[in-house]
């Protein structure tokens, strides 16, 4: 009797001890999708896990494509991940769910080391809490390849400042032959068009999207018609197809010279080096061009992690994680998974010589630097105003704005026409 119970005794201590010394797994959901970021992010990963034997950070890739149906519902069945990468709008749909916890103390202590660009951080502070901790920004510039602007008789030194001049070159560009289709333009209902649609808004003055009261949707107003016929007559040069176009159709036609301009983010410059053989020197970058009575701006995206899970040990492994990553060096291994599009969010690792030392910025420094400065006319629809508006995660999982865009490349309708049934598409969403 006496050894069963010692047999008994040392199997519960066994037990015991497999259990305490079990890593506290972190599921980490990312939509960093393109096989090179995959690869970065899990390498980065492996590090972390290997440095913290107590801890195991498990990325998962997911689309951000599905990511507004996919995760409600994984989350709602108990199968959600521990941490998640967000943008600000994504955060206040996942946030109705009453999940994501709020970050305080993990914001202060970064506070206590770290000097943070400030619209990096602030879209995540609401309700009196932050709800995620800033990674990396992104912004909009336009792009254009020298090389056709130097055989169409264009001086490849002075790219369009303006709507006007834009449509100008457009027009010769597509006079001189050397293409037909003269810029790249997404029109699916998707969140590319989404984004181009939002920072030609933001530089025609039409940022708001909401008035002061949440509830109150001033979507239709004369700068917003302004900027979806702007859009038309830039889709109008755009190749045929052009409205079922996301992010990769764009990207193909200027690697392969079919157009000469677009205005995405900054994977373009990675995107040229693996996709061209042309020197990065023929990769131009300017502001995104602005008209006559407008302000310089561009859609800005802080991507933040967000945690999923109220369990003590997670919270504070989470927190392991995010202070080790924020080490200027480990945040810029992150950083230049796609270099010169992943945008610092702290002074000390804009100013770092790591941030800088990757070959690819080295040579683009210009085109990264304009991607910085146009952070900072950089806004957001849904937090344009002094408070966050809960409701602007409804408008972005429908991509309505995109929605909008088709009304017109689609459905035929007018500018005023198609905003004015956003506008109405707005409210039934926010009314849901």
């Amino acid at each position: 009797m006496r050894r069963i119970v010692f047999v008994g005794g040392v199997l519960l201590l066994l037990v015991g001890l497999l259990a305490w010394s079990a890593p506290v797994e972190l599921v980490f959901w990312h939509m960093e999708a393109r096989p090179h970021r995959v690869e970065r992010i899990k390498e980065l990963c492996d590090q972390f896990n290997a440095e913290h034997p107590g801890i195991q950070v498990i990325p998962q890739v997911q689309s951000w494509g599905e990511i507004y149906v996919k995760a409600p519902a994984a989350i709602q069945a108990g199968r959600g991940p521990d941490f998640m990468l967000c943008i600000p709008d994504f955060l206040t749909y996942i946030k109705a769910l009453g999940v994501v916890q709020p970050l305080d103390d993990l914001i202060a202590k970064l506070q206590g080391e770290y000097t943070f660009i400030q619209s990096s951080l602030d879209p995540y502070f609401f309700d009196g809490h932050y709800w995620a901790v800033p990674i990396y920004g992104m912004d909009f510039v336009l792009w254009y390849r020298k090389d056709l602007f130097e055989k169409a008789g264009l001086d490849p030194n002075k790219p369009p400042r303006t709507w006007d001049e834009l449509l100008d070159v457009c027009e010769k560009l597509k006079a001189s032959g050397v293409v037909e289709y003269p810029i790249a333009v997404p029109g699916a209902i998707h969140m590319a068009t989404d984004q181009l649609i939002y920072t030609l808004m933001v530089v025609n003055k039409a940022e708001h999207i909401f008035g002061e009261d949440p509830n109150e949707i001033i979507f239709d107003n004369p700068r917003t018609v302004e900027a979806y016929a702007f859009y038309k007559k830039l889709f109008d040069y755009s190749p045929p197809g052009s409205e079922n176009w996301k992010w990769d159709q764009p990207r193909t036609a200027f690697f392969t010279g079919q157009v000469a301009m677009v205005m995405e983010k900054g994977h373009y410059i990675k995107g040229w080096v693996d996709n061209t053989d042309l020197s990065l020197e023929y990769l131009g970058a300017a502001p995104v061009p602005v008209p006559e009575d407008g302000q310089p701006g561009t859609i800005y995206y802080s991507n933040g992690l967000m945690l999923l899970t109220d369990d003590p040990q997670k919270r504070e492994a989470f927190a392991t994680f995010i202070r080790w990553l924020y080490q200027p060096e480990i945040m810029s291994r992150l950083l230049h998974m796609d270099p010169g599009f992943f945008l610092p969010v702290t002074q000390e690792v804009l100013y770092s010589d790591a941030f800088w030392s990757d070959p690819i910025i080295k040579e683009k420094t210009a085109a990264v630097v304009i991607a910085i400065e146009s952070s900072k006319y950089g806004k957001l629809f849904g937090f344009t105003r002094d408070t966050v508006n809960p409701n602007v995660g409804a408008i972005s999982a429908g991509n309505i704005l995109a929605w909008t865009a088709q009304q017109i490349t689609v459905a035929g309708l007018s500018p005023a026409e198609a905003v004015a049934k956003g506008a109405e598409k707005m409210r039934e969403a926010i009314r849901q």
